[in-house]
């Protein structure tokens, strides 16, 4: 099942330099913040992380939504998704509707060793072949890296993290902060 919920539909970049100029995103502002906590959605009813979900990384002072459209189109937005009681399982306006099917989660393993750290710099992964677009996004710490990549085929939307093998070839790295 896909990852969509009314009200939050943030346009995909498709290169660099649009993510750069986007309203409302500046990069600059990740450069020594340090990361609170990592929110991952979780589907209840396929007992599994949503693989389309974006990664909220609870910042000092923002909030940081990354996730991807199909192809190779980023989205990332800056505090436009709320971890609210409503996307978390609770019922849909007190009108037993039945339960939602994802519930944020902070718990996930593989997100766990970046809590705390500060983030130094960022490099979007640009494809610069056949397919043109932002594949992903590689975070910089003090301990390592984390990237975040569409490694979806067929041009759909599935986030792996730290991913060991998605396709590479045609891809440069692109320093954004």
């Amino acid at each position: 099942m896909a990852f969509e919920w009314p009200g939050y539909d943030p346009p995909g970049y498709v290169d660099t330099q649009s993510l750069l100029k986007a309203d409302g995103i500046d990069l600059q502002a990740l450069r020594g913040a340090r990361i609170c906590n990592v929110y991952s959605a979780w589907d209840i009813q396929a007992e599994r992380w949503c693989a389309s979900s974006p990664v909220v990384f609870e910042l000092e002072g923002m909030q940081l939504e990354v996730g991807f459209a199909s192809g190779c189109l980023i989205r990332m937005t800056v505090d436009e998704i709320e971890l609210s009681a409503w996307i978390a399982g609770e019922r849909r306006n007190g009108s037993g509707g039945g339960r939602l099917p994802y519930e944020w989660r902070t718990d996930r393993g593989e997100l766990a060793p970046y809590v705390g750290r500060f983030i130094l710099g960022a490099d979007l992964l640009e494809k610069d072949a056949d397919t043109k677009g932002i594949l992903g996004i590689c975070f910089r710490f003090d301990g390592g890296t984390l990237e975040l990549v569409n490694v979806a085929k067929a041009g759909g939307v599935e986030v792996g993290i730290n991913p060991s093998d998605f396709d590479t070839a045609g891809t440069k790295r692109v320093i954004a902060i």
